[in-house]
Parts: structure tokens; C-alpha cells; sequence
């Protein structure tokens, strides 16, 4: 059973996000029950830049010893020192895994596989060496039947040749831009373009029950910034537009990722944006 999560507002001193974004899943499953709505509050620090927050911490992390070579990529989550084997599922994952390079020229999103005993693994191989940001972003249940939200980050290197082809905004089939610069501190629509070289509409589907799939790193601190797709695709003069909610916190540089699925395969787009 897919279980979606609505925002609730509470008064706990705690931030509230919305983990079920916008969008329209591939396939209705009808043997699915309905829907229930769980209270998360996203736990207030955890943006990604500590490995602790909230009692919750990402530990025992490794990465490939060396740049091309196929490797594995592991971690615990715990939680007062106990593992946490019980998580809120969020666009159709358990636990989405971000593993970027500290200059933000290197990005992978991944969806490792939780063990019994309650740790990750997943398959990688990284293109350069450098020090890497392992960040995890989950929602985990509480015992009083609610949820919280976190993002935890730890650093890891890995050896090897530090050079590395970094992609843009147009990878040949597949152009992203937005139409707009986010202001900082406040929370607003803007609108995600994409298109193909000749600027025409795009054949958007929907990757992990979303139209788009879009993070956004600071450059000065490395927090972490997940927007969210307001709603469906519009086609248009300009290409395919999708609104996304962004608030970040403050001026300074970004880089956002947009991944979308286009003629059925995922393009990742990289795109610094100055606030």
C-alpha cells in the first residue's frame, strides 16, 4: 500500500514539509487501499550539512575506494543509537540518497537497498576522485503513529584523478532552464522550462511518481534545498513548464538538478542559479 503524507501545520517549534510532492504516479494500482495522511515535521537543522539532528544520525559511511571502479556505497541510519527500520515511504522510496562531490560538479541520486538489521548499500561507481557529500533525505515513523523528516550529510573521499566532464543544462536531447531567479527567504512558484535543441515541448513522463524530480545545493554551506512540482506539465511556445515550490534560505549560489523523464529515459540537468 503507497501511503500518502499531507502537511499538517503544527505548533512545535518545528518546520512541516510536504513529502508527498505534485505529479501523477505511472500507474494506478486498483487493489491499492485509499490514501491516509500522516503527520511529518521536518526536524528543524536537518538540512543535509550535519550528520546529526534530532537524534537521528547517519553513520558507518563508505564509498568506492577509487573513482571508475564499481564499488558499493554504505551507511546506517540511527536514532538514539538504535537503528531505524521503519520509514514513511516518500515519491515511491523509502530513502532517496544523494551522493555529490563538495565542488558540485559531481551528482548521483540513488535509492539504496535497507538490510535486515536496518543498513543501506547500493551499487556506484563515482566518475573523479575529490571528497564526496553523502546526504540522505527519509521520513522515519514514530511510535505514536506520526513521522519525521530529515536530510543527513557525512564526507567521505575517494581517490583518483580529480578531473571530470561536469554536464550543463542541455545534454543534446533535453534543454532545462527556469524563467525566473527564486528570491531568497521566501516561498514561491517558479516555473521549470524544458525542451528539446530546436525549443519545442517535450515528452514528459514521470519518474518516482513525479514530473520532475529537482535539488538544489548551496555552494557556501552545502544545505540542501528539495523543491517540490506543484502540479502537472504545460506546454507551451517555450517548451514544457512545471512549477515548483522553492524557498531558499538565503541569498548566495546554487545548483539546482532536475531529473526528468523525457521519451522514457531519465536526463539529469545541472543548473547554477545565483539568489
Amino acid at each position: 500500500m503507497r501511503v500518502g503524507i499531507a502537511a499538517v501545520v503544527l505548533t512545535l517549534g518545528l518546520a512541516v514539509t510536504l513529502i508527498a510532492c505534485g505529479g501523477q504516479p505511472e500507474a494506478a494500482d486498483p487493489t491499492s487501499q485509499p490514501s491516509t495522511a500522516t503527520v511529518v515535521t521536518a526536524i528543524k537543522g536537518a538540512d543535509g550539512t550535519a550528520a546529526t539532528a534530532g537524534g537521528y544520525t547517519i553513520g558507518e559511511v563508505r564509498l568506492p575506494a577509487k573513482a571508475g571502479t564499481p564499488g558499493e556505497v554504505s551507511f546506517t541510519i540511527t536514532k538514539d543509537g538504535d537503528p531505524v527500520t521503519d520509514y514513511i515511504e516518500e515519491q515511491t522510496k523509502d530513502l532517496h540518497l544523494y551522493v555529490v562531490r563538495d565542488d558540485l560538479e559531481v551528482f548521483r541520486h540513488l535509492h539504496p537497498t535497507r538490510g535486515e538489521a536496518g543498513e543501506w548499500s547500493g551499487d556506484l561507481t563515482l566518475p573523479a576522485g575529490g571528497t564526496y557529500r553523502v546526504v540522505v533525505e527519509f521520513a522515519a515513523k514514530t511510535p505514536d503513529g506520526k513521522g519525521e523528516q530529515a536530510m543527513l550529510g557525512a564526507t567521505a573521499k575517494v581517490a583518483g584523478p580529480t578531473e571530470v566532464d561536469v554536464p550543463g543544462s542541455d545534454d543534446g536531447t533535453v534543454i532545462a532552464a527556469l524563467e525566473e531567479t527564486p528570491k531568497p527567504g521566501i516561498d514561491q512558484e517558479v516555473g521549470v522550462l524544458l525542451s528539446d535543441p530546436a525549443g519545442k515541448p517535450v515528452n514528459l513522463g514521470t519518474y518516482l511518481g513525479v514530473y520532475a524530480h529537482v535539488t538544489a545545493f548551496s555552494r557556501e554551506t552545502g544545505e540542501v534545498i528539495h523543491l517540490h512540482p506543484l502540479g502537472g506539465p504545460e506546454n507551451g511556445e517555450d517548451g514544457t513548464r512545471l512549477g515548483i515550490h522553492v524557498k531558499p534560505p538565503k541569498a548566495g549560489d546554487y545548483v539546482f538538478f532536475v531529473q526528468a523523464r523525457v521519451d522514457g529515459m531519465i536526463h539529469t540537468l545541472r543548473l547554477p542559479v545565483t539568489v
